[in-house]
């Protein structure tokens, strides 16, 4: 079961396994008092042709499905998925690609914010926002 960390996913990471198809049931944990924002991503790459060239967006929404939202909303399009997942809750969805998805053509990023204590000067700091788990 790969998961990823309030840390991992505020820097943004590609996924750690390629994704296969059938449904997966993605979790995520808020630990803010505040909503917090998440998005699964196709990576770029550079596409050239005799007609275009430039970067372009891997398109994992064309052979993959977003069901059975709880504790969140979503807004999809061919390219990524943007999560609104409500504070101190445990936010649910059902991730079913149709085609395996190759690890390195999918990120996970979130609004996720470090927190330092002004009591502690040399506090580390803690995250707060949404960490993943499938």
């Amino acid at each position: 079961m790969p998961s990823y960390t309030r840390e991992q996913l505020k820097n943004g990471v590609t996924a750690s396994a390629n994704i296969t198809t059938g449904a997966k049931t993605f979790s995520l944990e808020n630990n803010s008092t505040s909503v917090s924002y998440f998005t699964i991503e196709g990576t770029s790459y550079y596409y050239s042709s005799s007609t275009h060239e430039g970067p372009a967006y891997r398109q994992i929404f064309s052979s993959a499905s977003i069901t059975s939202l709880t504790n969140c909303s979503t807004i999809t399009e061919s390219m990524h998925a943007g999560f609104i997942v409500d504070p101190l809750s445990t936010a649910s969805f059902s991730f079913t690609p149709s085609v395996t998805i190759p690890s390195s053509h999918i990120k996970f990023t979130a609004t996720n914010t470090l927190v330092y204590s002004i009591d502690d000067p040399t506090s580390s700091g803690s995250y707060f926002g949404v960490s993943l788990s499938y």
